[in-house]
């Protein structure tokens, strides 16, 4: 028998940080009815500054391109409510507004950020429905509390519609063969023609993108060599007392989703294998690791906020850490390799987590060195940026 990371009821699987404790609303337990909510804050001391003096690389550091920038901001601000409606039927919402004060700039608002509800028939088979984050690797389905890096890998996510790694859908998923295969397939909005905005003034039109209005679809399967993971949002530690090991490949696919290089509509495609493995070595000390490599297809969308590769590309990260009791040094690279217009991405990072309280409460501090080379359009000259990052973030979750 394989050992079971979880096999909680559905109140507590949908929970995106099980480590820490919500406040209970309610609980009726004959009836299967229960209610908590919950705030996760993560506020940030951030210090960016070019990594060659006088470089005058836009938009890094201070406005004369040369001292260092310092910036205190709320890089995450949610409000949390989770339960079930009765013993098979559950729910979670959350909203979020991330980069509160970052750069001074406190226009930002907040919005529902999740917002599904999940049948369970089995352990086998649940089905989610509402706006959830699409499945195509473990790192797109972490939930932000539990990450192990101080933050998502989100320059190599590149997705042509939705909103931070998230879309409107259906999904079916679930653990099969004694918990040795982890499922989840699903259908989303995606992109569609009346998001994509109209042609500047004495633009020529531009082709219609998905006009059928097929929908996204998008799947994952992890075979777990040891261990399984079965709650919604997967985490990037676990303090695990027993090794979770697991390999999966994902895809996200939709017709006619993005513009090729000729300017007509073409298939969005984008393909992940990744690996994920937390080891304990004793009761207080255990090695976690992750990597992942993604390979987008050709296409932008020009929706607003989509970071699909106009030049298609691959990319790639490998994270790693050792914990010995509430301290952990951990470092992980991040690499881009776009085609065509698109960038040119490196970024090694180094930085230690403090778990004081494991996810409920840590501080967690990360310095990285990140290179960007934008290839130049239509005979403009190409722009290498150089920054350095110097990041302090702390997290509470209650």
């Amino acid at each position: 028998m394989k050992a079971k990371i979880t096999t909680l009821p559905l109140s507590v699987v949908l929970l995106a940080a099980s480590a820490a404790s919500a406040a209970p609303v309610l609980f009726d337990e004959e009836k299967g009815v229960s209610l908590n909510v919950g705030v996760l804050a993560q506020p940030w001391f951030q210090v960016t500054g070019p990594a060659r003096s006088g470089s005058g690389a836009p938009g890094i550091g201070a406005p004369d391109r040369s001292s260092p920038s310092f910036d205190l901001f709320l890089r995450r601000i949610r409000l949390m409510a989770y339960g079930t409606i009765n013993e098979n039927l559950g729910f979670f919402v959350d909203t979020d507004q991330p980069n509160l004060g970052k750069g001074g700039d406190f226009s930002t608002s907040m919005f529902v950020q999740d917002a599904f509800l999940t049948y369970q028939f089995a352990p086998e088979l649940k089905i989610d429905a509402g706006m959830m984050l699409v499945p195509l690797s473990h790192h797109t389905i972490e939930g932000a509390a539990g990450l192990n890096a101080i933050d998502y890998h989100s320059d190599l996510v590149r997705l042509p519609a939705g909103k931070i790694f998230r879309d409107a859908g259906l999904q079916f998923r679930g653990l099969l063969f004694d918990d040795w295969l982890h499922y989840r397939v699903g259908v989303f909005e995606g992109v569609r023609a009346s998001a994509v905005p109209a042609p500047a003034a004495g633009q020529p039109p531009r082709a219609e993108l998905n006009a059928t209005g097929v929908p996204r679809v998008a799947g994952q399967l992890r075979l777990n060599l040891l261990g399984s993971e079965g709650d919604f949002f997967l985490k990037g530690i676990y303090f695990a007392s027993e090794p979770i090991f697991s390999i999966g490949i994902g895809a996200d696919w939709q017709a006619n989703a993005v513009y090729k290089a000729d300017g007509e509509p073409g298939s969005y495609l984008a393909l992940s294998g990744d690996v994920f493995f937390e080891y304990p070595v004793s009761s207080d000390d255990e090695i976690v690791a992750k990597a992942n490599v993604f390979r987008y297809s050709e296409g932008s969308s020009l929706i607003p906020g989509a970071t699909a590769l106009a030049g298609g590309g691959v990319a790639f990260y490998v994270e790693a850490g050792f914990r010995h009791d509430w301290f952990e040094p951990l470092a992980y690279v991040e690499y881009l390799k776009g085609n065509g217009a698109s960038p040119t991405i490196v970024a090694p990072h180094g930085g230690a987590n403090f778990w004081i309280s494991r996810h409920a409460f840590n501080v967690k501090v990360d310095v990285g060195y990140r290179k960007i080379d934008q290839p130049g359009v239509n005979g403009a000259p190409g722009v290498t940026t150089e920054d350095i990052l110097g990041t302090v973030g702390a997290q509470a979750l209650f």
